[in-house]
């Protein structure tokens, strides 16, 4: 996007993505929760609420008009079908919205912003993104991470897992790929060191950019 560049941050469920994203955010790069702007679509955009509506009916709204979550996921869990629908629906509002905020702090003169998205490429936000960054991990430490983390039976865990796509999906549709093997110091060291090398092409583009400006207003240098 003209004036700030956009890297997706994805990964499978329990790969310790959320811990490389607040690494992003303690340096000091803007990152966007795209599940935060999907609560926040899905409650407070009218249009996408009305579009819900008419696809679930209206039972899945509360009285004061808006979502009622429970009910939503009471129609759509264990259905593929209505799940694909309610993604269908929904993901055109989220990437509209994160264009949005990437366009405001592209006005404030901000050069970098992460993409903290699960459903990266399902939303096709991935297509908005210049580089992207998969954070992976054996299926091991993902099972125990969901287990402990979301108080789910073995076999809960092992079931979203297998909803998820496998390591070589991401690893061919990501740049760069965050492996994750269950050593928090060694996450961290990898974290700083892809964080390094994004600031290290950043400048470098930057310059490349001034010097090709000055080229352009220069016609005899330009020769």
């Amino acid at each position: 996007m003209k004036g700030i560049h956009v890297v997706g941050l994805t990964g499978q469920t329990g790969a310790g993505k959320s811990t490389v994203s607040s690494l992003f955010r303690a340096r000091g790069i803007k990152v966007i929760d795209c599940d935060q702007v999907s609560r926040d679509v899905v409650s407070g955009e009218k249009s996408c609420l009305a579009d819900l509506a008419l696809e679930f009916s209206i039972a899945i709204l509360n009285m004061d008009g808006t979502l009622n979550r429970k009910k939503l996921a009471s129609i759509v869990f264990g259905n593929p079908q209505k799940l694909s629908k309610l993604n269908e629906l929904i993901f055109p509002h989220i990437r509209a919205e994160i264009n949005r905020r990437v366009k405001e702090l592209a006005k404030q003169g901000v050069p970098l912003v992460v993409l903290d998205a699960p459903t990266l490429f399902e939303s096709g936000a991935d297509a908005d993104c210049e580089l992207i960054i998969s954070v992976l991990a054996p299926e091991a430490e993902r099972l125990n991470r969901i287990v402990v983390r979301d108080h789910l039976t073995d076999q809960e865990a092992r079931s979203r897992m297998a909803s998820q796509h496998d390591d070589a999906f991401y690893s061919s549709r990501s740049q760069l790929v965050i492996m994750n093997d269950g050593d928090p110091e060694l996450l961290h060291i990898k974290t700083l060191e892809t964080i390094d090398l994004l600031e290290r092409a950043l400048r470098e583009l930057n310059a490349s950019e001034q010097t090709q400006d000055g080229s352009a207003s220069d016609p005899e240098g330009a020769i």
